[in-house]
């Protein structure tokens, strides 16, 4: 029997934040970019990693009634998903979903982080950061931001094969999407 849409719906199919849920190739060149950043005194906070389709189509769906208006009806069904988008509350239980999701972008429901190969980070530092690159080049960043929008670390990474996605600040992919 199907459960209407709201908050509750958020605990279901938990993601993770863990580098270990990564694809194996992406995580070793995500771990050692990481490493290297904290070694450069940067902190790196990741908030997620891997995430089931059936939370990608719960978040993509309570923004898409929530923010633009999508008509609950019109929502397509998900095989193991028994959620009821139309009902009597819909958009304010929507709302509350996107809210406890803490989403700021427009989920999508085929994503890098679905696929095990994007992960999202929060990085930042004082004063100056240094760090070796893939290549064991040494870089020394001292222009701001000192976030994970730095140009000049956004290249560092990539050397690493962990691209930024520049839309989205905390996300990182293996190939920028």
């Amino acid at each position: 029997m199907s459960q209407p849409s709201g908050p509750a719906w958020c605990s279901r199919f938990p993601g993770s934040a863990l580098t270990a849920d990564l694809l194996p190739d992406f995580r070793d060149r995500t771990q050692a970019f990481i490493s290297v950043m904290k070694n450069g005194h940067a902190s790196v906070t990741v908030s997620a990693t891997f995430r089931p389709p059936e939370r990608a189509y719960l978040m993509h769906w309570c923004w898409m009634i929530a923010r633009e208006g999508y008509d609950p009806r019109e929502v397509p069904r998900m095989s193991g998903v028994d959620i009821q988008w139309d009902h009597s509350d819909a958009k304010s239980a929507a709302a509350q979903m996107a809210s406890t999701y803490a989403l700021k972008f427009r989920p999508s429901l085929t994503s890098r982080h679905t696929e095990r190969r994007a992960i999202d980070m929060t990085i930042g530092w004082q004063g100056t950061l240094q760090l070796r690159d893939f290549d064991g080049k040494l870089h020394t960043i001292a222009s701001p931001p000192r976030d994970g929008t730095n140009p000049e670390l956004i290249a560092v990474g990539k050397t690493f094969g962990v691209i930024k996605l520049i839309s989205d600040p905390p996300h990182w992919s293996d190939d920028g999407r």
